[in-house]
């Protein structure tokens, strides 16, 4: 499997002395019968005849090993009744030698070195697999026969050093190399691993996580972990908060509480969530890129403005939690009142068959600044309707204390799975032209843009908006993953102390 491994020449050599020191492998009668048994199944052999022992047996063993199966058939006939013993097992060592069992079948073996010859990062294969191997080969090594650079990749792989209860690292080679692919190519690349990784004693659930881990080293995240923190507070003391804190990584549950605590002021409730930011980005590591931060909010909250929290991850320069990360506001009712779930499963079902929906087409809805909102009217006209999937608020109603006059808990009651909530300059008489020219795209996005006017700049280093929007949008969005999520969190019981 190395450049310098002996020839198979020596190879036939040292299987014939190993035959030869086998009971009864000396008479003529037995390998004349094997040799027959090669040619029943595969055609004439030329083997030229000698009368030395070793001699005659190296050269039946080089013509046999021409026919594709002819070595096995040879060494399954003479070993009749001869492989109990010490000296058939070295024989078996040698043809192993000869014939090595491959860790990939002939078809999954060429599936693979296909794609990676499709590859666009294809000159950095060898680069990127020194993180798996101590050492790659150079092709011109091998010569012509050998000189595909796929193949000896590949064959590099054959003799790895596999740990205890890791997975094979051909397979996170292969995921390291999907993640930085593009189309048709990285897809294949991932329906390979998933159909290989069981033979190599690799779960579904394991080879996940692989994939994950691999997406956040390259700086893609397909998946990324969440940071869930539900903030309560009671009406008679609006300025005193409970908020609790966890991790949901993914493919996984929620973790321990990475923290649980009273403060009795906003400033506290900031610097507690910066710290609960903190703490998570430290335990993550690499796989803090992409880092969702939820909130679970209720009702009288949900204009809050967390996401212009001032964080400082690591010491470094100080910005909103909303500048760095995807934000995002989840209704802790609606989490609560799962009769409320139906309505908003009909609606995200129709953003998964309308995957081309539009901010801009009839599926959002926008409120002007002054506008009003009747519950009962928004009852009557949601109810029984798909869309519309998304409300924009250019001046959101604040919370009375009376949620059953409250047109929030309306839309939320009713499905409604996007909320956009213009929580300064929705008076302007440009509002919602700016909200439009920056939110615009896909419905499904809508996260993601939201992200990026947070961070206040666009894709050319120009103002998003003159209006300040980055300061002032507060989405609140709901998703089947996110509800699941939610709920559960919630039954985790309090536990009082924390983060100190």
């Amino acid at each position: 499997m190395t450049a310098a491994a002996p020839s198979r020449a020596d190879l036939y050599w040292e299987l014939a002395h190993r035959l030869a020191k086998v009971h009864g492998v000396s008479d003529a009668a037995p390998r004349a019968r094997a040799l027959r048994a090669v040619e029943e199944r595969f055609g004439p052999v030329e083997a030229a005849r000698s009368s030395m022992l070793i001699e005659d047996l190296t050269e039946a063993l080089r013509a046999c090993d021409e026919r594709q199966g002819g070595l096995r058939t040879y060494l399954d006939e003479i070993g009749r009744g001869r492989t109990n013993t010490v000296a058939w097992g070295a024989v078996e060592e040698i043809h192993r030698l000869l014939h090595p069992v491959r860790l990939l079948s002939p078809d999954d073996y060429d599936t693979l070195a296909g794609l990676l010859g499709q590859c666009a990062t294809g000159d950095g294969l060898r680069s990127l697999a020194l993180r798996f191997l101590p050492f790659v080969p150079d092709p011109d090594t091998y010569g012509d026969a050998r000189a595909d650079p796929v193949d000896v990749l590949l064959t590099a792989f054959e003799d790895v050093a596999v740990m205890e209860d890791e997975p094979h690292p051909l397979l996170v080679f292969v995921e390291a190399v999907a993640v930085r692919e593009e189309g048709a190519v990285a897809r294949q690349l991932t329906v390979w691993n998933k159909r290989v990784a069981q033979r190599f004693g690799c779960t579904q659930d394991r080879l996940k996580s692989v994939r994950a881990a691999e997406a956040a080293y390259a700086g893609r995240p397909f998946e990324p972990s969440r940071l869930l923190m539900e903030i309560v507070s009671h009406p008679a003391v609006p300025d005193e908060f409970h908020i609790r804190g966890w991790l949901l990584a993914p493919g996984e549950g929620p973790r321990a509480l990475l923290g649980d605590r009273q403060v009795t002021s906003l400033r506290r409730l900031e610097e507690t969530v910066a710290a609960l930011h903190q703490r998570t980005l430290e335990q993550l590591g690499e796989l803090s890129a992409g880092l969702r931060v939820e909130f679970l909010l209720p009702r009288p909250l949900l204009w809050l403005a967390v996401d212009q929290i001032t964080v400082r991850p690591s010491g470094s320069v100080a910005r909103p939690l909303g500048a760095d990360h995807t934000v995002l506001v989840r209704s802790r009712d609606r989490i609560r009142n799962r009769h409320w779930w139906p309505a908003l499963h009909r609606r995200l079902d129709w953003l998964e068959l309308h995957p081309e929906g539009r901010f801009d087409d009839g599926a959002v809805q926008c409120v002007p600044h002054g506008g009003k909102l009747s519950p009962a009217a928004l009852v009557a006209q949601l109810r029984h309707a798909a869309t519309p999937v998304c409300f924009v608020l250019l001046e959101p109603p604040q919370y009375t204390g009376d949620m059953a006059d409250d047109p929030v808990t309306a839309l939320l009651e009713a499905g409604i799975p996007a909320i956009v909530a213009v929580r300064g300059n929705g008076d302007h008489e440009n509002a919602r032209l700016e909200v439009w020219k920056v939110l615009e795209g896909r419905l499904d996005t809508l996260p993601e843009r939201v992200r990026v006017l947070r961070g206040g700049v666009g894709p050319a280093g120009g103002a998003l908006s003159t209006l300040d929007l980055h300061r002032h949008v507060t989405l609140v969005w709901d998703s089947r993953d996110g509800l699941e999520g939610a709920e559960a969190v919630l039954g985790h019981p309090r536990t009082g102390g924390g983060i100190p």
